[in-house]
């Protein structure tokens, strides 16, 4: 009986080991569209964080420049909108996650466009360019 109870015990927490690591958060740096450059250690994502837009009227932050891909994998945009359920013409909150790929540095730019492209007025126009270095 005591070899069967140890066996349980064993398998319950083996079960539970893999359990935990398969819903263990990656870990992540979230930096501010405006920072200009941050070191990340391996194994770590990057989170640009653009703060609130308002898409439905045709705020976007666009990728212009992808990083590295040695360095980081491609951005993959997130969006929490803001709106109650039903609601039209809500803003979102929006980031792009770099995924981990390698060591080195790379560079990522943005541009936002209204609409599909930069806005005509210079004082409407902004970019971001991040320099990402992976230690």
């Amino acid at each position: 009986m005591r070899d069967g109870l140890r066996l349980y015990v064993a398998g319950a927490v083996a079960l539970l080991g893999l359990c935990l690591s398969g819903c263990a958060a990656a870990a992540e740096q979230r930096v501010d569209h405006t920072t200009s450059s941050v070191s990340l250690t391996p194994g770590e994502a990057l989170v640009v964080d653009f703060g609130t837009i308002n898409p439905t009227v045709g705020d976007a932050w666009v990728i212009t420049r992808e990083p590295d891909p040695e360095v980081l994998g491609p951005g993959e945009e997130r969006s929490r909108y803001l709106g109650q359920d039903g609601e039209a013409g809500a803003p979102s909150e929006v980031s792009y996650r770099f995924p981990p790929a390698g060591q080195g540095t790379t560079v990522i730019q943005f541009e936002y466009q209204f609409r599909g492209e930069a806005p005509d007025d210079a004082e409407d126009r902004q970019r971001a360019e991040i320099t990402v270095t992976v230690k």
